[in-house]
């Protein structure tokens, strides 16, 4: 281009037109070339406005960029944290890569990986070169390969400390029994203030057996028996039994329920348990002011999904990828099993449970259930590897 412009003035026009076809040609390859990208890229002039970027930039952060010249870039993003990042290295002239960022959206939380770097030329800093990359896929087989592997290890460890504690505690049990009917026997009568101290011990031997309990649940593998299942009727019940208790707390039930819903392969106690498991977390999160408690199910023609909805206090984002994992729990007295429970529940029978979640909005989980079941749940095949895994590096 550069020895063509020295003979511009020596050009006829048909050698003239030849050479703007050419840059045409050449551009219009650019331009092919940037939107086949896979990565976003978005490539800033010195006043810091768009002046090149392709799809995939507008895709991934969903929201159309224009080459705008009286608009810097970050006054076109929505996302505070990533304007503000954008803004902030730009403004500092740093090289800063690989820098991740949490997006809600309708659909769930998107991970996006974005590197800012400047543009140089002739050794002079003549704009910026952004690179977004959609990393959301990666994240979420990251957070369930920790969840897989999180369960797989604490079933090592589970027997042994189970019983560790749950003998010395039924043990206590009996003796606290039996030193009730001694003092009944010698007709003795426990005045109230001792009485109480005994509520309180048989009281903590019980919630210290059901945290024993739950930890077994959480880290065993599940019996399931499989048999045909109806959603729609298990959570009609579901409806049936929480009604008078959800009511009394100012929670009102909103049903969809798809008619043809298919019947699937199912262990009816369990998953029972795991969407109980769910309406309770809603119940908590909407207390004590109340709310709407929506439950709907539908199916493709692999799956049936059943959606929960609540219009609770939500969770925040830099935890929602942490909620299934072992003992993680907001709540001052929970075991941080519940949602864990639910998690294998799904694993175990071949599904998947997705979350979202807007604070002060409400949540949503999504349960994914295979029509036709596999034989291999997922945990089966985890357990399997990290055996494998453990086999090759003791040389056994």
């Amino acid at each position: 281009m550069s020895r063509a412009l020295r003979k511009l003035p020596r050009m006829n026009d048909s050698q003239l037109r030849s050479f703007i076809q050419l840059i045409a040609d050449d551009y219009a390859l650019f331009d092919a070339m940037m939107d086949s990208l896979a990565n976003g890229v978005i490539i800033l002039d010195s006043d810091h406005t768009i002046v090149k970027t392709n799809r995939a930039a507008s895709r991934i952060l969903g929201i159309p960029l224009t080459e705008s010249p009286d608009r810097p870039l970050w006054t076109s993003i929505s996302d505070a944290k990533l304007a503000d990042f954008i803004h902030t290295v730009i403004r500092n002239e740093e090289v800063r890569t690989a820098e991740e960022f949490v997006i809600v959206a309708d659909e769930g939380n998107q991970y996006i990986e974005l590197s800012v770097l400047p543009l140089v030329k002739e050794k002079r800093v003549r704009g910026t070169i952004i690179t977004v990359e959609d990393i959301t896929q990666r994240k979420r087989e990251e957070i369930n390969n920790r969840r897989l592997e999180n369960l797989a290890s604490l079933t090592n460890l589970a027997a042994a400390v189970a019983h560790e504690i749950k003998n010395p505690l039924a043990a206590i049990s009996i003796h606290m029994q039996l030193l009730r009917k001694n003092f009944k026997a010698c007709n003795l009568e426990i005045n109230a203030k001792a009485q109480k101290h005994l509520d309180v011990v048989e009281e903590e031997i019980e919630r210290l057996n059901k945290i024993v309990v739950d930890f077994l649940f959480a880290v065993r593998p599940l019996q399931c028996e499989f048999a045909p299942v109806n959603v729609n009727e298990l959570i009609e019940n579901l409806f049936t039994t929480f009604q008078e208790e959800f009511s009394a707390a100012g929670i009102s039930f909103v049903s969809q329920l798809d008619d043809e819903l298919p019947i699937i392969q199912a262990d009816e106690r369990f998953l029972r348990q795991a969407l109980m498991n769910i309406l309770m977390n809603a119940k908590a999160a909407m207390m004590p002011s109340g709310g709407e408690l929506g439950i709907t199910t539908r199916f493709d023609q692999e799956r049936v999904y059943i959606i929960i909805t609540d219009t609770g206090k939500g969770i925040p984002p830099d935890i929602l990828h942490k909620i299934f994992e072992p003992y993680f729990t907001t709540k001052p007295d929970g075991s941080g099993l519940g949602l864990t429970m639910t998690y294998k529940v799904m694993k175990e029978h071949g599904g998947d449970i997705q979350v979202h979640s807007e604070v002060g909005k409400g949540t949503r989980f999504t349960f994914m259930l295979p029509i036709t079941r596999s034989e291999k749940p997922l945990l089966l095949e985890a357990r399997t590897a990290q055996s494998a895994d453990s086999t090759h590096s003791t040389g056994v």
